[in-house]
């Protein structure tokens, strides 16, 4: 099947069902990687697509010749894969690092931003051990994204100093953090972080 876009080295992902709410990087990566390397990924979980850039022209023809406009079931799940109307992924996140006024806030909202790995609440809490955290919360609302609450607004504000603006991984997982509107407890009741008491 022919693309309505010409071949570029990003190709645009979505979900082949209305039950999937996101497409799950955890299926398709693995997938892509192999027909080259995915140098960049963004995810648009409320309209259920992703895009992922191939190192390469050619390794995305090869997968958009794989899938030939069908669906591509990979372990049950399905999904579409097309060009993009795009020759590269926009690598500036919708952000400059400002300074904002600290207001006693202990929850920080953190979303990665080209996350070709997977964000678990183990990743999460190793990185943010260092600044006491109490709970995280991972979520999908708009991309990968994650609260944080800590136990003084002064370990908040010394994890966001050396954390924003950082990548958990190199060239990727880059962490967008700004303080939380929640203001209350984070409410928590499946991410458990693991003991690092023993």
């Amino acid at each position: 099947m022919k693309s309505q876009n010409p071949p570029t080295k990003v190709l645009h992902i979505r979900t082949a069902s209305p039950s999937e709410k996101e497409v799950d990087l955890n299926y398709i990566l693995p997938f892509l990687s192999n027909f080259g390397t995915v140098v960049y990924v963004v995810t648009m979980p409320r309209i259920r697509q992703a895009l992922a850039e191939m190192d390469t022209i050619e390794s995305a023809r090869k997968a958009f010749d794989y899938a030939r406009g069908n669906i591509l079931d990979i372990q049950g799940k399905g999904f579409y894969l097309e060009y993009s109307r795009s020759e590269t992924i926009n690598r500036e996140p919708s952000y400059r690092r400002t300074l904002v006024e600290h207001r006693g806030e202990r929850i920080l909202l953190a979303t990665v931003h080209n996350p070709l790995y997977p964000m678990t609440i183990d990743i999460v809490s190793s990185i943010l051990q260092p600044y006491n955290v109490q709970r995280v919360v991972i979520f999908h609302t708009n991309g990968i994204q994650f609260l944080a609450e800590f136990g003084t607004a002064e370990e908040a504000e010394k994890a966001k100093d050396a954390l924003d603006g950082r990548e958990i991984y190199a060239n990727c997982c880059l962490l967008k953090i700004v303080y939380s509107t929640e203001t209350q407890s984070l409410n928590v009741r499946y991410n458990i972080l693991p003991d690092t008491t023993s």
